[in-house]
Order: C-alpha cells, then sequence, then structure tokens
C-alpha cells in the first residue's frame, strides 16, 4: 500500500487497530529505506518498534537498498495515536 502526504499519521494507526482488532493478528510489520527516516519516525509515532536493518533487501531503481523493519505486537499496542 502506497500512503501519500500527511495521510500516513492518521493511516497507519487504523490499520494497525483494524489488523489487531478485526483480523486478530498477532503481528503486523512495515517496512522502509534506510535513506527515508521520516517514513521511520511515522511507524515509531504509531507505536511499532524497529527491530533491524535488512541488507540490501530490496531492489529500487536497479539498486540494492537496505531496508529497515518494524513491528507491532498485539500484546503491547496500545492504539496510541500520533
Amino acid at each position: 500500500m502506497i500512503i501519500e502526504g500527511n495521510s500516513r499519521l492518521s493511516a497507519l494507526p487504523v490499520h494497525l487497530d483494524f489488523g489487531f482488532k478485526s483480523l486478530k493478528l498477532n503481528r503486523i510489520e512495515a517496512q522502509h529505506e534506510v535513506d527515508n527516516p521520516a517514513s521511520g519516525a511515522v511507524m515509531r509515532k504509531a507505536g511499532m518498534t524497529y527491530e533491524g536493518t535488512l541488507r540490501q533487501r530490496l531492489c529500487n531503481k536497479g539498486k540494492f537498498v537496505d531496508v529497515a523493519l518494524y513491528a507491532a505486537l498485539r500484546s503491547e499496542y496500545t492504539g496510541k495515536k500520533p
């Protein structure tokens, strides 16, 4: 899913709530390219936890790039809004 502009701040918590409450998921993951730290800030504000960097995980425009992995667990998620 691609979310543009400031809607990221409000969309991610809605998706996390839906995943945990409606779908009864135990774990939700998200990742972003490490050269885009603003995306990591959105994930942290939504209550996700940084779990590590996956080296050369994706190929973007012919170049392999590292991505930061974030996750939220149902047992730790508080429904925190940014």
